[in-house]
């Protein structure tokens, strides 16, 4: 198949070279041999298999409570069949730590997925995955996706998923009390259920809509079931939209709406917090008796450890900017600044950034980087990712 595919590129290509009318004696060629060349190597490192060494990096602001900092290792395999379908196997390594390590717990997860194209219009994909946590807690994760192009204007995907919710020690990996109301049981181990669906519609003159919706349910142990319902979407304009390899081959302008709500208040702690009522440290030996009420009652929050007001709304203006900087160097980056509210906050301002590279040292080896910076909801979060990635 890949030579096939190579062959018809080519053949593709001096068929248009010999549909030009001949060029002026100062023109360049319209096909170099060094795109010629790069056709290939970017052909055949879509059809290899590849291994990838993963770095994954997250922090953010908060109390002792809150704040959730994890340095993770993984590796993942992606073996290839054919040009259309990929199957992987992802294993990682994440220790998750509390400010000054008063709390550090660590899980380890496997995944086995696919993920194939079986048409221009048609593809889908489904992961299926286990966590254990040095608590001895055991969970599924997972996540099955379609999506279809009707047409060339309109896509369309529909996906559900179950996900951790790493958003504190206690959302994330949970805690056991020795005192209080739960002595003696774990609290938190958070998981996020939900069904999603997206659909893209593109309109004259360079100018697209994108809409999204999702509905769910947050749950874990002693923190009972948190329905949720999400929409966003928004009108963007394509400005600059050329060929990958140009120096600037996207430049997007949009305005993104956001909204999300939960049946219950649950960025609360009672009962398992490591702050008592007075914002002084909890022992662990006296984990659980902070006198915290771990019952949801507004405009108090239940225990659970997650961000989910009621209501919370934003509109922010977005900048995509996407190139080739270099041969060897692609680029990414989106920039939002706007306003959100939520309850029991007043309207703020909202702003993120994210950056990606990807470095290409030869044909078998890449290093994609990626940086994420936002200020949404009542916390500032960073994350950080590297892979080094190998061809084969």
């Amino acid at each position: 198949m890949r030579p096939l595919l190579f062959a018809l590129a080519l053949l593709l290509v001096a068929t248009g070279a010999r549909a030009q009318k001949p060029p002026a004696p100062q023109a360049p060629n319209p096909v170099t041999p060094e795109e010629i060349e790069r056709l290939r190597r970017e052909i055949e490192r879509e059809e290899r298999s590849s291994l990838e060494f993963l770095l994954d990096g997250h922090t953010e602001t908060g109390d002792l409570n809150n704040k959730l900092d994890f340095l993770g290792l993984g590796t993942r395999l992606n073996l290839k069949h054919g040009a259309a379908t990929t199957f992987h196997v992802t294993a990682r390594y994440t220790p998750y730590r509390t400010p000054d390590g008063v709390v550090e717990e660590s899980g380890t997860s496997l995944a086995l997925g696919v993920k194939s194209r079986r048409s221009d219009r048609f593809e889908y994909e489904w992961e299926l995955g286990a966590v254990r946590f040095s608590t001895d807690r055991w969970d599924a994760t997972g996540l099955v996706g379609v999506t279809v192009r009707s047409s060339d204007k309109l896509r369309y995907s529909v996906r559900a998923g179950r996900s951790l919710v790493e958003e504190s020690m206690l959302s994330a990996v949970g805690l056991h009390p020795v005192l209080g109301p739960f002595a003696g049981s774990r609290v938190g181990a958070v998981t996020d259920n939900r069904v999603s669906a997206a659909v893209t519609w593109q309109l004259p003159l360079r100018i697209d809509v994108v809409g999204e919706g999702a509905v769910g349910l947050r749950a874990g142990s002693q923190v009972g079931t948190n329905f949720f319902q999400r929409a966003g979407g928004g009108p963007a304009w394509n400005a600059v939209a050329k060929a990958p390899e140009e120096k600037l081959s996207l430049l997007r302008l949009g305005v993104w709406f956001e909204y999300f709500g939960f049946d219950e208040d649950r960025l609360g702690y009672g009962g398992a917090s490591l702050l008592d009522a007075q914002g002084q440290p909890v022992p662990l030996s006296e984990l659980g008796s902070d006198g915290i009420s771990p019952d949801p009652d507004p405009p108090h929050p239940g225990v659970g450890g997650y961000f989910s007001p009621q209501r919370f709304t934003s509109t922010v203006g977005r900048v995509d900017v996407r190139g080739r900087a270099h041969e060897k160097l692609d680029y990414n980056v989106t920039l939002v600044l706007g306003t959100q509210s939520y309850t029991g906050s007043d309207r703020r301002g909202a702003g993120g950034v994210a950056v990606s590279l990807t470095l290409r040292a030869g044909e078998r080896f890449s290093l994609p980087l990626a940086y994420r910076w936002d200020d949404y909801g009542p916390f500032t979060q960073q994350s950080f990712q590297a892979r080094l990635v190998l061809h084969f």
